[in-house]
């Protein structure tokens, strides 16, 4: 289970370089946060440069937050998901959204769901999602759902 701690750092990455990203999570890390949050917008995909995060540190957790589900799909996700927790040693925490309208539709080209249906059905098709590595993770890491 991911301990986050009391406080955690969220920062918009896609303004530093690959090297100055990987610097400043090692000096978020060196200053006893438990979590570096990353929003995903119109820059790099999250999921990869989390993996540059996580390789470059050592107890850091690093949470996308959110990652949008409209830049890919379900299996994608999932997969994306399970080989950073792998690869990680657990240090990795997915945060998932449907975004807004006018970025889904107008940015990416996509048609915007309704935001609760769609979610309930993109989380369904996660957990559905085969995942073929030697060691694969039991499950994916628990959802909170939220009632509306």
């Amino acid at each position: 289970m991911v301990q986050l701690g009391k406080l955690g750092v969220w920062a918009p990455m896609d303004v530093l370089s690959a090297a100055e990203g990987a610097a400043f999570a090692q000096r978020v890390e060196e200053w006893g946060y438990a979590a570096l949050w990353l929003p995903e917008s119109r820059g790099r995909d999250v999921l990869v440069h989390s993996s540059w995060l996580l390789a470059n540190t050592k107890s850091l957790i690093v949470a996308p937050g959110i990652a949008n589900i409209y830049a890919r799909d379900p299996m994608a996700m999932a997969n994306g998901q399970r080989a950073l927790a792998e690869q990680s040693g657990g240090r990795f925490l997915l945060g998932i959204g449907v975004s807004h309208a006018p970025t889904v539709t107008g940015l990416r080209g996509h048609t915007y769901g309704k935001p609760v249906t769609t979610m309930r059905e993109y989380l369904q098709a996660m957990q559905a999602a085969p995942y073929l590595a030697p060691d694969p993770p039991e499950r994916l890491a628990p959802v909170k759902t939220v009632p509306w």
